[in-house]
């Protein structure tokens, strides 16, 4: 990235206008809804596999969240385990959302 480029994107005008696009996008009204279910219907199987994903990870920490309050795993274990898994979680989060928008926000 040039130093122009890197200078126009940390520019807030630009930042805020890059904002509110997205969040237009993200808008929950009729039209917003037909985009959203034409991702969905094109993405059938990345969509598919996203929410089995999801599904997974929040299984597992439930099961982690039992586990320590049943006392099977200690305090240190318990957080570098919950850690990873919301991490893992963000990340599917994010992999919807471009899903969604049809981008790439990180």
């Amino acid at each position: 990235m040039s130093k122009r480029e890197s200078e126009k994107s940390s520019n807030p005008e630009t930042i805020k206008k890059s904002l509110d696009d997205i969040v237009q996008k993200l808008d929950q009204d009729a039209n917003a809804s037909k985009s959203w279910e034409r991702s969905v219907t094109s993405n059938k199987e990345e969509w598919e596999k996203l929410k089995k994903e999801i599904h997974d990870r929040q299984k597992a920490l439930k099961q982690l969240v039992t586990d320590k309050k049943a006392g099977v795993i200690g305090a240190d274990e318990f957080e570098a385990k919950y850690k990873q898994l919301q991490d893992e979680l963000t990340e599917l989060e994010f992999a919807v959302y471009n899903m969604r928008l049809g981008t790439k926000v990180q």
